[in-house]
């Protein structure tokens, strides 16, 4: 007989910002726990002789917690271990016979808006998620009211909710074709306007913040500071993590700050 005290099942799946998710739950939280999965889009594993190995690697969920303590953060590495052996384990007891998967339809790419007064429904956008301390993130414009916009991460599949920002608090990425090309900036910005948040790619100049996104695959972007420019390459140091080294990036990758935030 099962022991009713062990864990059943494993779901796991990615956060709206992409950050890897597991939980295991006893046989009596099993139907509580596959709802929750289902509306979070997260995947179910059955837990059994050749995955409880595993399973006993990952943090219990909790059943009626927070969105944190229901499927709490795990590590890149057991995740991937976890997406791996999910991968492996027959669907309704029959092992999958391999196909040929249908071609995948041709994605278009989210517009870039040119400016803040640009911003359309669609159009991806950086913003912040609750805690600045996370950094920026890709997000995608649902609606529009006034100066409020309604977000949704991408990959949340329409599942993860909604939230806003206000105009000023949203980070812009530099379009594919942008209408006016970008002319040589002074070595150091002498606009009181423009001191602080340079308001276009042309206008960057040294001892500005602009946002740059890290190396790596987490895709997050951060403020950083130009400190030098060579032939339209900037030198940066990361604003917050001074003790990193510095960076460099091209003008037409690094990303915007609006020019006059509600507040910062």
């Amino acid at each position: 007989m099962n022991n009713p005290a062990k864990p059943a099942i494993l779901a796991f799946g990615l956060s709206a910002i992409g950050k890897p998710r597991a939980g295991t739950f006893k046989a009596s939280e099993v139907t509580a726990a596959r709802k929750a999965a289902d509306k979070l889009g997260f995947k179910i594993v059955e837990i059994d002789q050749a995955t409880a190995g595993l399973a006993a690697k990952v943090p219990a969920g909790r059943i009626g917690g927070s969105a944190d303590s229901l499927v709490p953060f795990v590590s890149k590495e057991l995740y991937t271990q976890i997406k791996a052996l999910a991968d492996k384990q027959p669907k309704n007891g029959k092992a999958e016979t391999p196909t040929t998967p249908p071609a995948p339809p041709v994605a278009q790419s989210p517009r870039l808006p040119q400016n803040w007064a640009d911003i359309r429904v669609g159009d991806l956008v950086l913003a912040q998620d609750t805690d600045p301390a996370d950094g920026w993130w890709q997000a995608t414009v649902t609606a529009i009211n006034g100066d409020l916009f309604w977000l949704r991460w991408p990959g949340s599949n329409g599942r993860g909710r909604p939230f806003q920002k206000h105009r000023t608090m949203l980070g812009l990425m530099c379009p594919a074709e942008i209408k006016d090309e970008p002319k040589p900036a002074p070595k150091r910005a002498t606009s009181q306007e423009n001191a602080v948040y340079p308001a276009n790619w042309a206008s960057i100049g040294v001892d500005q913040i602009v946002l740059a996104k890290e190396d790596g695959p987490c895709q997050q972007w951060w403020e950083a500071k130009t400190v030098k420019l060579d032939k339209d390459v900037f030198g940066l140091q990361w604003r917050d993590h001074q003790s990193l080294p510095a960076i460099t990036r091209p003008r037409l990758s690094l990303g915007l700050l609006h020019p006059s935030p509600k507040s910062r």
